[in-house]
C-alpha cells in the first residue's frame, strides 16, 4: 500500500485499486460522528436526572410509605432508589447509540486500507 497527501487529498494506493479522500470531508465526517457521541452523552444524563426525580417525587408523594430503616436498609434502598433510573436510562441511551453509531463512510474505507 502506498499513499500521498497533497494539496488537501490523501491519494491511498494499494494492488489494484486506487483512491483518493478530502481532508476537509474526513474532517468533517469524524466532528459529526463526535458531536452524535455528545448528544448521546447528554441524553443519558438528561434521561437519568428526570428518572431520578420522577422516582423520588413519586416517593415522597406516598403518604403511608414506610421508613426505610437504619444503617445498611436505608443505604440499599436509597442506593436502588437512584441506581435504577440511572442503569434505565444507560440502556436506552445505549439502544440508540447503537442505532445510530455507524462510522462515516470514508474513514471506513482508509482505515480498511490502512489496515490490509
Amino acid at each position: 500500500m502506498k499513499w500521498s497527501y497533497t494539496s488537501g487529498k490523501i491519494n491511498v494506493s494499494s494492488g489494484e485499486e486506487d483512491q483518493q479522500f478530502l481532508l476537509n470531508e474526513l474532517i468533517e465526517e469524524a466532528s459529526r460522528h463526535r458531536s452524535k457521541k455528545k448528544i448521546i452523552f447528554f441524553l443519558f444524563i438528561v434521561l437519568s436526572l428526570i428518572l431520578v426525580a420522577m422516582m423520588v417525587y413519586g416517593y415522597y408523594l406516598d403518604d403511608e410509605a414506610k421508613d426505610p430503616g437504619e444503617g445498611w436498609h436505608r443505604f440499599f434502598f436509597y442506593s436502588s432508589l437512584i441506581s435504577t433510573p440511572i442503569v434505565i436510562s444507560l440502556f436506552i441511551s445505549s439502544i440508540i447509540y447503537a442505532v445510530i453509531r455507524r462510522s462515516p463512510k470514508n474513514l471506513k474505507k482508509l482505515n480498511q486500507h490502512f489496515k490490509d
